[in-house]
């Protein structure tokens, strides 16, 4: 079998359509969440039409509306990002135990569209001046961020469960050939499609950030509503369409009382040693005659293991996100020291999401097909490897650009924030496209990053527990925003040297670090789990094997009836 090519499998249609519901999300999320930065840090622009927008004989000039400064810009920013990527631990386990992943999207997209209402508000004339605009604003933005923290960590579980292929297989193609269709080669084409459509979606922001300079807030906060409404239809259209998997309660119960058995048995000192998730298993208490856990069989300590080995794999990944924007806004405050002829400061941040957009059908049908084709295994530790390099790059130019900005700019190391520079668009002549590159750089890495990140978190969890896991991957983007808001004081001038460096000295670190310590992963077959537990019913285990993968992982006795799915328990 080692000589037979891998390929994806089909894509379902409902794939597509889902992947149209994230753009519509994402496109309404970014359309405002990439440009309040300026709506809260800059006041209304001198000689503007009074609704936020710019002097049009001013080209340097930054639109604005409440004015209340870099900080107060940066720590509503990331609280509101911590909020949208850590709460999803909670509404994850809600859709695995209780509701259920499709009515969770569903109310999530609800949720939000009150939310787009009252940040539109925020845009009425009357109420910026009056200082009343900050009311429905705020309200706005962190029920924006409920609403997406139900909706993100249940879209991407929701896709992948419309593949069918759980297991490697071997195929006969039209032209004879045999190949083996690959579920992790299919993972991978469907979220590259994932991805590519949240960063089309993204592209909302060039339209929100020129109608914001040139028209107002009003129709800034407007067009994303606009693309949200149909929403809630799309969605009532898709759900007798698609697979979905009824909440059986969530796995984390036992996944605590498994960790629990080997720390009673391993110690703490032994974690990850050979040996230490033995005690959990059924059939090492059955052979040191132990009493025999019923509630799951060996092969769900092996994913609880898994999920695990995963988690551990997210928890290096703020980095890359520090690298990526530089850390808080201080992309944002860079941008606005650099000449921008016109182009609103945070427009060009989209280089992140047009890298993407380009790169994207390049790995999809080129770079992957090309190494599928010539049997190079290139797999998720490898990739997430380049992702981090090429991140650590993006965080190295961010810093040149820095220091050149600052030894340039005639109000030096506060080019974006004393008065002299920012209220008469004094700026440093350094041309603002030069961020294109390690924004762009940034963008590349996501590919090799976040998409395998998705595989992994699906691939690797208990059957029960993807939406955790899932939110886990998501939750550690939270912890970066954490560190983020923790760090909002030193977030602008004189430290965005720092601001950027400081990650780029920590990229290289970690990028070696995560390789050396994950790259077994890359030598282990794709498998996603079927395993089910349950508290009320105890396992129920629908094995697919086939000559490629084989389940070695049994609990004796019970397991042959749990197999064949005619245990008494189901």
């Amino acid at each position: 079998m080692a000589t037979l090519r891998r390929v994806p499998g089909a894509l379902p249609r409902m794939a597509f359509f889902l992947c149209a519901v994230e753009f519509c999300e994402r496109a309404s999320y970014y359309g405002c969440a990439s440009i309040w930065t300026n709506y809260i840090n800059r006041g209304l622009p001198v000689g503007g039409n009074g609704w936020g927008a710019v002097d049009p004989s001013l080209t340097t000039q930054t639109q604005g509306a409440l004015g209340m400064g870099q900080h107060v810009a940066n720590a509503v920013s990331q609280s509101f990002t911590m909020l949208a990527y850590t709460l999803p631990l909670f509404s994850g386990y809600l859709a695995d135990a209780k509701f259920g992943r499709y009515p969770m999207i569903f109310w999530g997209v609800i949720v939000c569209g009150v939310a787009h209402v009252l940040i539109i508000l925020g845009g009425i004339p009357s109420l910026i001046e009056n200082g009343n605009a900050k009311i429905p604003f705020f309200l706005g933005v962190y029920i924006l961020s409920i609403g997406a923290a139900m909706f993100k960590p249940n879209v991407s579980p929701l896709l992948l469960d419309q593949i069918t292929t759980k297991l490697p297989k071997v195929i006969t193609l039209k032209s004879g050939e045999r190949v083996i269709e690959d579920p992790e080669s299919t993972a991978e084409k469907t979220m590259l499609w994932f991805y590519l459509l949240i960063n089309i979606g993204a592209f909302m922001s060039v339209a929100t950030s020129y109608s914001a300079r040139f028209v107002g807030w009003w129709l800034a906060f407007l067009l994303p509503l606009i693309l949200y409404l149909p929403l809630p239809i799309l969605l009532i259209w898709l759900k007798p369409r698609l697979i979905m998997h009824e909440p059986r309660g969530s796995d984390l119960p036992n996944v605590f009382r498994v960790i629990s058995y080997n720390m009673s048995g391993g110690g703490l000192l032994r974690v990850g040693t050979k040996g230490w998730w033995d005690p959990a298993k059924p059939s090492y208490q059955e052979e040191k005659g132990l009493p025999v856990e019923r509630r799951w069989n060996d092969q769900f300590v092996e994913d609880v293991k898994r999920a695990l080995q995963a988690s551990a794999m997210f928890m290096l990944f703020p980095v890359q996100y520090w690298n990526d924007n530089g850390i808080g806004s201080s992309a944002n405050f860079q941008g606005s020291m650099l000449i921008a002829n016109n182009v609103p400061n945070d427009v060009i941040g989209n280089f992140n999401s047009l890298s993407i957009i380009v790169f994207g059908p390049i790995l999809n049908y080129g770079l992957y097909p090309f190494l599928r084709k010539n049997k190079i295994h290139y797999g998720p530790v490898a990739r997430i490897t380049t992702g981090l390099a090429m991140a650590t790059l993006g965080g190295i130019a961010f810093t040149v650009l820095q220091y050149y900005a600052y030894q340039q700019s005639p109000c030096g190391y506060y080019g974006s924030s004393d008065p002299t520079c920012t209220d008469t668009g004094i700026v440093a002549p350094v041309s603002l496209w030069i961020q294109g590159i390690p924004l762009s750089l940034g963008g590349i890495s996501e590919l090799f990053i976040n998409v395998p990140a998705y595989g992994i978190a699906y691939s690797r969890a208990p059957i029960n527990m993807r939406g955790v896991v899932s939110a886990i991957n998501l939750f550690n983007t939270g912890i970066a925003n954490a560190v983020n808001l923790a760090c909002s004081a030193v977030i602008g001038d004189p430290n965005l040297i720092w601001d950027f460096g400081g990650p780029a000295i920590v990229g290289v670190v970690v990028t070696i670090f995560f390789y050396f310590n994950f790259r077994h992963i890359d030598r282990e077959e794709y498998v996603l789990s079927t395993n089910e537990t349950s508290d009320m019913t105890g396992t129920r285990d629908f094995i697919q094997e086939n000559e490629i993968s084989t389940t070695v992982n049994r609990p004796p006795s019970i397991a042959e009836n749990d197999a064949t799915g005619i245990s008494q328990k189901i």
